[in-house]
C-alpha cells in the first residue's frame, strides 16, 4: 500500500515550495527535520508554557490556538499538542499538515476515547470525526482559503493575488491533509 504523503509535490499545485506543509511533505528528509524541528521548538519553549501559565488566552490566542490532550501511541503518556482550530458549523475542526504522519494523529487514531482539549480557560473532553470524504474536504479547504486567507497562505502556500478559487485543483492537498471535527 503507498503511502498518501510519499508523492512528489509539484509547485503549480498546493501546497506550494516554502510552504509548511511543502516541507512536510518535501522528499529530502533534512527538510522534514528542519521544519519539524522549528515547530516543536516553538511549540515546546513558547506555547505550551504560556498556555500553562495561563498568559496565552489572556493574549487572546486562545480564540486560534487549542491543546490537544491525547495519550502517547507508543508510550501511553499524556500529550499535549499546541492546534490552530477554527470554528465551523458550530464545531471545532483541526488541520493535520502533515498527515497521517503527525504524531497527534496517531494518538487520536489509536486512543480516541482519550481525548481531552484545553480551550482558553476551559477544558472539556470532545468527541472526535476524522473526515474522510474527499469532496467534504475540498468544501471545508474552500471555506478555510476564503475566511482565512493568510493562514491559508503559510499552511500550504495559497496566494490571494494569483489564485483563483474556481481554477485551483485541490485534489492533492486532499489527500495530504488530514481534517478532524471535534464536537463539544
Amino acid at each position: 500500500m503507498s503511502n498518501s504523503n510519499d508523492f512528489k509535490v509539484d509547485n503549480e499545485q498546493l501546497p506550494r515550495e516554502g510552504s509548511v506543509m511543502y516541507n512536510f511533505h518535501h522528499q529530502n528528509e533534512a527538510t522534514k527535520e528542519k521544519t519539524l524541528k522549528r515547530w516543536k521548538k516553538m511549540n515546546n519553549y513558547f506555547i505550551i508554557p504560556l498556555y500553562r501559565i495561563k498568559l496565552l488566552p489572556v493574549l487572546g490566542f486562545g480564540k486560534i490556538i487549542l491543546v490537544l490532550i491525547t495519550k502517547g501511541w507508543k508510550t501511553g503518556k499524556t500529550r499535549r499538542t499546541p492546534l490552530e482550530y477554527r470554528k465551523y458549523e458550530g464545531d471545532i475542526l483541526i488541520f493535520a499538515a502533515r498527515g497521517e504522519n503527525a504524531t497527534w494523529v496517531k494518538n487520536l487514531r489509536k486512543y480516541p476515547e482519550s481525548v481531552s482539549i484545553t480551550l482558553g480557560f476551559h477544558q472539556f473532553r470532545t468527541e472526535l470525526h476524522s473526515i474522510s470524504e474527499p469532496q467534504k474536504k475540498i468544501d471545508i479547504l474552500k471555506w478555510y482559503i476564503t475566511k482565512f486567507g493568510r493562514a491559508a497562505k503559510t499552511l500550504f502556500g495559497w496566494n490571494p493575488k494569483e489564485d483563483n478559487l474556481n481554477d485551483i485543483d485541490l485534489s492533492k492537498l486532499v489527500r495530504l491533509i488530514t481534517i478532524f471535527r471535534l464536537k463539544l
